[in-house]
Formats: C-alpha cells, sequence, structure tokens
C-alpha cells in the first residue's frame, strides 16, 4: 500500500485514555442520533449535525496519528516477556478497529451522496493509519502457546491459517497495483476481478471464518465454565474472585479481537485503493464488491463478542431485599469496539433459559441474531447517585435533600439503561451504577425444572416444592457500534438470586427469609451448571457435602474463622428426616443423602408448658447465626477463643465434666430453637464436701444476650455458683478468673464510664427553679444467679413413689421442705457443719422475708424463753400492712410435737406451691402427710436479682 504524497502531520499531546474513548463514544452518538437521558433536546438539522461531527473528526484524527506512533514505537522495543505481548495487541486492536468504525460509516456515506473536500481527507488519513498500523504487525510473533489454549487446540494452527488467508489478500492486492496504470478498466477486466474476489471468498475468507468461528466456539464454552464456577464458589467460600479465570477469558478474546483487526485493516485497505480506482463507478454505478467480504468479517467479529459481557452481582449475597439499594456492575471482557449502553433487567428462571437458548442458536447457527426482548419479572429503579428524591412537581421546591428511596420517589421501570464508562486500568468498557432498587416483583412463571410456578404472593404452592422460592436472574443486554456502521448486541446472564418482599420485617427471623435462604444455599451447594444456569436438583446431597457447606455457610455468615467440627454434626445427622421428608431414597437404607425437603421440614420441636414450638434445621441454624451476628451478643468473640463449644448431647457433656469438681460447659443448642447452653457442675449445692451432678441451666436465646451479654452471663455464673473453670473446644479447663481480669484489661476505661452516671437536675435541691445541682449516681447493675435450692445430684434420683414426677418450684424442692410421715422428723439428719447450717438458715430467712431479730426472737421462743410460744405468732408469714409479728391468742399447746409439720403448725405454705398438687395428692394440701418428692431432670431457671 503506498503511503506516498501524505501530508506530514504534527503530532500533538495525546489525550487520555478515557478522553480519547468518550470522544469516540461522543462521535458515534451523535452520528446515530443516540438521545441520552442527560442530552438536550435535538435542535440541530442534518448539515448542522454533519458538520459537528466532522469538527470532532478533525480533533481525532491528530489523536489517531499520534496513538498511531505510540504504538508503532512499542511494537519496535516488544521483548515478549509475561504480559507484555497481551497488552501491545489489545492496545492495537482497540485502535484498529475503532478506525475501521470511522471509515466503514463514512464509506456508506460515500454510497449515498457525494464526500466533502473534508471528509475526503479525513477518509485519506485515516487509511494512512490503517496501513501503518498493519505495517507494524509483519514484526509481531506468537509464542508456541498461550494461556488459554486448550491441550487439544492452540491458537499457533488458527494463526496459520490466518497468514494463508492474508497471502491469499495480498495476491488481490498486487493485481490491483498491476493495473494502476490503466486510467479506463474494459468489461473483461472488471470481470477478471470479480473472479479473483470469488475465488479469494470461497477459497480462503470464508474457509477461514468459518475455521475461526467453530475455534472460538469450542474455546469459549470452556473458558466461561470456569469463570461460572470460580463466581459461584465465591459465593459458597466467600473467598476473593480468583484473577486467573478471567484473565484466561480475556485473552482469548483479545488474541481473537486481534486476528480478525488484521485481516479487517488489510481487505479494508484493499477497499480503499480499489474505490479510488473508480473502476467500478463506470460500469455498475458505484457499486463496492468489496462490502460483502467485509461484512463477512463484521459479522464474526460480532458473533465473537454476543457473549464478551461479564455481570458480577451478586457477588457476596444473593438475596435482593425490595426498595433496598443494591450495586450492579458489569463489562466487555474484548477490548475493541465502543458501546453505546448496558440495559439491565430480572428475568425468570424461564426467560433466563429462552436468552440462553438464543445464544446458544447463534453459535450454532454462526450467525449474529437479535434476541427477542422477554418479559421483565421485576420493577428496578435508578437512585439518583447524589441521594436525592427525583425532581418532580411536588419536590421541587425541597430542598431538605431527603435520602429516602421509596417506590414512590423513583421511577421504576422494566428495564433501566446504564450508558458505559471506560475503564482505563484494564481498558474495557464498564456499566457501573451503585444504587438500584427492585420495587416490585411481579407475577410470572417459572421453569417446570427448577421452581415452583406462580410468583404471586397469594398463590397456592405445591407440597411437593413447599420452601423454594422463585429464582431470578439478571440479563444484561449491552449494545455496541458495530465496524459494519450499525449496532450490535451482547447479552449475558449473571448468578441466580431471590427476591424477598419486606412484608415481615419486623421478624427476628423472618419465616419467608428463612426458604430463601436456603433455596440460594441448596442451589449453589448442589451447583449443577448449564451454561450460565445453575439447576435446581431434587435428587440431594451426599451427607459429607451438605456437612462441607453448612459448615461454609456457618463460618461466613457467623462472621467467624472457627468453623463447625465433625462431631458437631453427629447430634444432627439423625434429625434430618421424618415421615413426612424422607425421599424415596432414603427409604431404601440410603441414609448419607440430605435432600432440600430434609432442611426445611419443620420436624424438630420443643416443649414447655403450654408452649409447643416446631421449627426446622434451617430455622434453628438462622437464629444461631442471629445471635453470632449481634455485636452486643460477644458470642462471637467467645466462639472465636473456643469458648462456646457446638453441639452436644447431655451425656456428652456429663461425661466430659466427670472430671472436674467445678466447671462449666458453654455450647451450641438447638433445644428451643438456636440457643447457647450452660451446663454447670460445682459444690455450691452439695450436701457434703463433693461435687454434685451437672446443673443445666435455662437456654439463652437472642433476646436475652441482647439484654445481658454472655461475657456476663458466664461472671455471673462463676461467682453465684462458685465455678472456677470453663472447658474450651479442646476440654481443656480455663480459668474464669483469668478471663474475667483480662476482659477489664481489655475493657478499663469502659468500666470506669459505667460504675458512675452524673446527673444534673434542678429538683434534687430546695431553692429557686433555675438552679441546677449534679449529682453522682452509682450504677447497677442485674445479675444472674440460680434458681436452684436443692442438691442437683437429686435431679437423677428415683426415688419410687409416684409414677409422675411433678414439677417443683425452686423454693418447694429444698430439702428443708421434704417431710416423711413414716419418719416423723420435721426436718432431715445433718452433718454438724456450721457453714452448711448457716447458709441454710440465710435461704430460709430469705424465703420468709425475715430478720435477724425475728430469727433471734423464734429461736428464744423455740428454747423455751417465752412459755406461751406459739409457732404461728413467731414464724407467720409477713403482711403488706405489719411489721411481720401477727398477733394471736395463747396457745393451749405451748410445745411442738415430734411429728410436728406443716399441718401440725396449723401452716400451710405459700399458694404458689399448693397450686402444683390436687386435693387428694400427698402434697401440701393433704391431710395424711408427705410422701417423698420425686425429681426428672430439667433446665434451672435463672433469675435476676
Amino acid at each position: 500500500m503506498s503511503t506516498d504524497n501524505l501530508p506530514s502531520v504534527h503530532v500533538p499531546k495525546m489525550l487520555s485514555d478515557d478522553a480519547f474513548q468518550r470522544l469516540l463514544y461522543d462521535l458515534f452518538c451523535t452520528w446515530h442520533g443516540v438521545q441520552r437521558h442527560y442530552d438536550p433536546p435535538p435542535t440541530n438539522s442534518e448539515s448542522e449535525k454533519m458538520l459537528k461531527i466532522r469538527s470532532m473528526l478533525c480533533k481525532l484524527i491528530d489523536e489517531i496519528d499520534a496513538r498511531v506512533e505510540m504504538i508503532k514505537g512499542r511494537i519496535e522495543k516488544l521483548d515478549y516477556t509475561g504480559n507484555n505481548l497481551q497488552d501491545v495487541i489489545e492496545e492495537w486492536a482497540m485502535l484498529t478497529w475503532n478506525v475501521l468504525c470511522i471509515t466503514s460509516r463514512l464509506q456508506l456515506k460515500m454510497e449515498k451522496q457525494t464526500m466533502t473536500p473534508d471528509e475526503k481527507h479525513i477518509y485519506s488519513k485515516l487509511n494512512h493509519s490503517l496501513i501503518t498500523l498493519v505495517n507494524c504487525t509483519s514484526v509481531i510473533t506468537f509464542p508456541q502457546t498461550l494461556n488459554f489454549d486448550l491441550p487439544e487446540t492452540k491458537f499457533k494452527s488458527l494463526s496459520v491459517t490466518l497468514s494463508d488467508t492474508m497471502q491469499q489478500q495480498y495476491k488481490l492486492y498486487q493485481h490491483l497495483k498491476s493495473m494502476r496504470g490503466v486510467r479506463y478498466w474494459s468489461a473483461q477486466e472488471v470481470d477478471q476481478m470479480d473472479a479473483l474476489l470469488r475465488e479469494f471468498s470461497e477459497t480462503a475468507l470464508c474457509p477461514f471464518i468459518n475455521m475461526f468461528k467453530n475455534y472460538c466456539n469450542a474455546y469459549s464454552v470452556p473458558l466461561w465454565r470456569e469463570v461460572r464456577s470460580a463466581q459461584v464458589s465465591r459465593m459458597i467460600h466467600f473467598v476473593p474472585f480468583p484473577d486467573e479465570p478471567v484473565a484466561r477469558l480475556v485473552s482469548f478474546y483479545s488474541y481473537m479481537v486481534y486476528a480478525l483487526a488484521i485481516l479487517a485493516a488489510r481487505l479494508q485497505g484493499f477497499r480503499f485503493e480499489l474505490t479510488q480506482a473508480k473502476i467500478y463507478e463506470t460500469h455498475y454505478i458505484k457499486c463496492d464488491p468489496v462490502q460483502s467480504l467485509m461484512d463477512i468479517i463484521y459479522g464474526a467479529l460480532e458473533l465473537l463478542m454476543s457473549d464478551c459481557v461479564l455481570c458480577v452481582e451478586p457477588s457476596t449475597d444473593p438475596i435482593l431485599v425490595t426498595n433496598n439499594l443494591f450495586p450492579i456492575n458489569c463489562g466487555a471482557l474484548a477490548r475493541g469496539v465502543v458501546f453505546k449502553q448496558f440495559d439491565v433487567q430480572l428475568v425468570t428462571e424461564e426467560a433466563a433459559e429462552h436468552i440462553q437458548s438464543e445464544m446458544r442458536r447463534q453459535k450454532l447457527l454462526q450467525e449474529p441474531a437479535p434476541i427477542q426482548n422477554v418479559q421483565s419479572a421485576a420493577l428496578l429503579a435508578m437512585k439518583p447517585a447524589t441521594g436525592t428524591k427525583r425532581s418532580n412537581a411536588s419536590t421541587q421546591g425541597d430542598g431538605s435533600g431527603n435520602t429516602s428511596h421509596k417506590k414512590s420517589d423513583v421511577n421504576s421501570k422494566d428495564i433501566v439503561t446504564i450508558y458505559p464508562n471506560f475503564n482505563t486500568k484494564n481498558r474495557y468498557w464498564a456499566a457501573t451504577y451503585p444504587h438500584l432498587l427492585c420495587t416490585t416483583r411481579q407475577k410470572g412463571r417459572q421453569s417446570a425444572h427448577n421452581s415452583y410456578q406462580d410468583l404471586s404472593p397469594n398463590a397456592q404452592l405445591d407440597a411437593k416444592n413447599i420452601g423454594k422460592r422463585p429464582i431470578f436472574y439478571f440479563h444484561i443486554h449491552a449494545t455496541m457500534f458495530s465496524p459494519s456502521g450499525k449496532y450490535a448486541d451482547a447479552h449475558t446472564l449473571s448468578l441466580p438470586l431471590t427476591i424477598a418482599t419486606r412484608r415481615n420485617q419486623d421478624c427476628q427471623v423472618q419465616r419467608m427469609m428463612s426458604s430463601y435462604t436456603a433455596t440460594c444455599f441448596w442451589l449453589y451447594g448442589s451447583n449443577v451448571h448449564n451454561g450460565l444456569l445453575l439447576t435446581w436438583t431434587d435428587t440431594g446431597m451426599g451427607w459429607d457435602n451438605f456437612k462441607m457447606l453448612f459448615k461454609q455457610h456457618f463460618r461466613i455468615n457467623a462472621g467467624v474463622q472457627r468453623t463447625l467440627m465433625d462431631r458437631d454434626f453427629d447430634l444432627l445427622q439423625y434429625k434430618l428426616t421424618c415421615n413426612d421428608c424422607r425421599s424415596e431414597l432414603q427409604l431404601q437404607d440410603l441414609p448419607e443423602i440430605v435432600t432440600f425437603k430434609n432442611m426445611l421440614c419443620p420436624h424438630l420441636r420443643y416443649e414447655c408448658g403450654t408452649t409447643n414450638v416446631r421449627f426446622s434445621v434451617w430455622r434453628g441454624m438462622l437464629e444461631l447465626l442471629q445471635i453470632f451476628q449481634d455485636q452486643k451478643t460477644h458470642v462471637r468473640k467467645f466462639w472465636e477463643r473456643n469458648l462456646i463449644l457446638g453441639f452436644m448431647e447431655f451425656d456428652q457433656v456429663s461425661k466430659v465434666l466427670e472430671r472436674y469438681d467445678s466447671a462449666l460447659i458453654m455450647r451450641l443448642s438447638f433445644v428451643t430453637g438456636g440457643s447457647i447452653c450452660f451446663t454447670v457442675k460445682s459444690n455450691a449445692h452439695s450436701l457434703d464436701n463433693g461435687a454434685t451432678a451437672p446443673m443445666h441451666l435455662e437456654p439463652l436465646d437472642l433476646k436475652k444476650l441482647q439484654a445481658k451479654c454472655i461475657k456476663d452471663y458466664l461472671r455471673d455464673i462463676a461467682i453465684a455458683e462458685k465455678v472456677k473453670y470453663v472447658l474450651d473446644a479442646d476440654f481443656q479447663p480455663v480459668l474464669i478468673t483469668d478471663l474475667i481480669k483480662e476482659w477489664q484489661a481489655d475493657n478499663s476505661e469502659a468500666e470506669d464510664i459505667s460504675t458512675s452516671r452524673m446527673i444534673t437536675s434542678n429538683v434534687t435541691h430546695s431553692g429557686d427553679i433555675k438552679n441546677m445541682q449534679s449529682i453522682t449516681f452509682t450504677a447497677m447493675r442485674i445479675a444472674v444467679v440460680t434458681c436452684k435450692v436443692k442438691p442437683p445430684s437429686a435431679d437423677d434420683s428415683d426415688q419410687g413413689g409416684s409414677s409422675t414426677s411433678t414439677h417443683l418450684s425452686p423454693q418447694t424442692q429444698h430439702p428443708l421442705y421434704q417431710y416423711n410421715s413414716h419418719n416423723h422428723s420435721a426436718l432431715p439428719a445433718r452433718d454438724n457443719n456450721n457453714e452448711e447450717f448457716l447458709r441454710e438458715l440465710f435461704q430460709l430467712c430469705n424465703v420468709y422475708g425475715k430478720s435477724k431479730q425475728d430469727v433471734i426472737e423464734a429461736v428464744d421462743q423455740a428454747m423455751g424463753t417465752n412459755p406461751q410460744y406459739s409457732p404461728l405468732q413467731s414464724l407467720n408469714i409477713r403482711s403488706n400492712d405489719s411489721n411481720g409479728m401477727v398477733s394471736q391468742p395463747e396457745s393451749a399447746n405451748p410445745t411442738p410435737p415430734h411429728s410436728a409439720g406443716f399441718n401440725a403448725f396449723n401452716m400451710l405454705p405459700p399458694a404458689g406451691y399448693t397450686s402444683h398438687y390436687p386435693s387428694s395428692s400427698n402434697g401440701y394440701g393433704s391431710d395424711n402427710g408427705m410422701e417423698p418428692m420425686h425429681y426428672q431432670t430439667h433446665y434451672t431457671d435463672e433469675r435476676s436479682t
């Protein structure tokens, strides 16, 4: 190609990459009459429009020349190390395709109307730039293998065929050069050129393009599978997204775009020479025989880029909540042409399957074809990036800066359009918007393979699909300015997601949210790929795989590094199936299979009094995660310090505590839903010097732990029960006093602040109302003590007697209140232990509200100092309007009989105790005395004092 007689060019300082691409973007938008939402209404005529285009082209010409010289210098210094080669060919291909996009549009204009002198000069300058760019590539050599090569096929084989095609094309140029001296071509000479062009198309160009398409189809499928697997892995394991899969895919697109750019640039140069010769103007009235050959290459480029867009959302959470803001990020992995816009919509699984089938049909037919619009499954809105309401008639005068994003404050649409920005660092067109929201989830039909059918909230769910939630996808439709002079499309689908409504937003654990999280857990955990889609499966997963996924879900959503252990699942393994949710495979003696229905079946239950609650394994896990996620509970810190154990059976807990006289265990439990359980073993309630049996304190749910953190529970329980050690996850004892000292050292300032409170008031002193007085009040806290008084070892005792165990309130369970009519002893025998006597005496005083003076008077009367002794007079319960001493007449029986019990004293315990017994039983209301009381294992109540 000749570059003689072209004017010299002064190379100005180059624009930044972003400014250069933005200038190209504005040029093509003006050329095609694109009306963006921020553009003013069009007022220019066609002539004014072309004048503006020529002005922008003149500015671009100098910029293109400067960039050509820059790339030429980079190629001359190419060292073929690292990614240096890929960076160079990406810049070369992007600039080459940008020039081709301009020249093709000028060529189309030339076919319709005569070019102006300025346009002819621009056209000639662009051709000169293409010549320079093509000549630069002669020194580029490819390595034997590239990072995206597959074992069975390598890019080298395609590049060899490309070289042969360019050799055939060069013969066309030689023939044209030989006819340069001929001013007017005869019809025979024109027919000969037509024959050469047809031969080139049939024997060289079309075979290469077909090979190129087959090669790209074979390569893109496994490369996209790697990227999709990496995206799913990020969602499952919450690990950083690896660069390698995307880098391989980007490298693939870069080399493919480069290969087509070389061929298109050479053919455009030949087309320019043929056009300048004007040999077809005489015989065929401006016929362009090369246009059809260029369209073949442009069609291959459009087919290649039809799936080059990647959507990275959702990246962490696959659950969208209506009217909650979320970002959207997507971009083109192929570096080449300029993109016009990115349209985003939410579609159902059925629509996503249709879109993917259309994308596959394009690849199968090897022809780019538009995909018909599909119905949106939800409405989307773009909240202004400034955070203020959209302007309307009612808010134009409002300067308050309201940041509300209610549905009424935004314009909801089926499809939202995001105009792209050029990413300078990675040289690609990206669409990013930080403030999208889904305002409405509409009715729709779901795929018959994947989810239940009706999306309406009031629809009846299929019993077989109970718990499943509808799956949605983001459909990204990108529009680009094709070098053919028209538009081209690219499509992709995001990872699957669900859309949760806000109807139960005030619930602590939403019932629907339970099924939403379970749906996403199962869909991603099953990880059954169908191209860009994840397919729902009901066949179940293996127990080991379920354990691994359950551990990952717990670790990620609890925000901890330490996860559950295999031994924690020994308790859960046999709690996952019941008669209602057992599958056919599980009925065939295959218990190692876990199904989705097993997770959500509410076959776990607990009863307490009139409370009867049923819940699923998944619901219990969500409640546990809420405890971990609340910072006020401090459970996460305890878990990371190995101070909280996983799921354990009661027998395991007792066995672990056997070796210790004073220790406690904290562990996770589903006994009343998701909760934290304490089991204490100490000698605080023992009848001798030995430790008692383990005492199970009532479970702590989220509400209790929000009111009082687990750190305070541990401190108060250790003090009240005189516990020395807490066992960690390795079953090693840790001194509780050391932990308390550590907390005090870490939070010394906070403790100092909380010990007092300064209050300034005008009502604490007499005087004028304007006088304020400051008083420092000492802060108080609510301490936790166990309500249990009887020895914990009596929990497991079996004394015979009544066949039905009776739950006693804590005060009646004290040994001092046990009376046996056959023993005729008011109080059981005790060892001569003064400390034990004083402790029980103090407890009696607390029970009956007696002061020290009351006790002394009662003892004096019992010892005979007052001959007119009356048990009722000295021990009667304090009334509300007396000082505790009730005036009674003198008793005719000054001394109590040896067999005196409560009935003999003519005194009944408080009414709360007798309510547990019928009148015919041997309880406190019986006239036949008291039989031995029977205990059963139960949780000890905790009360705050």
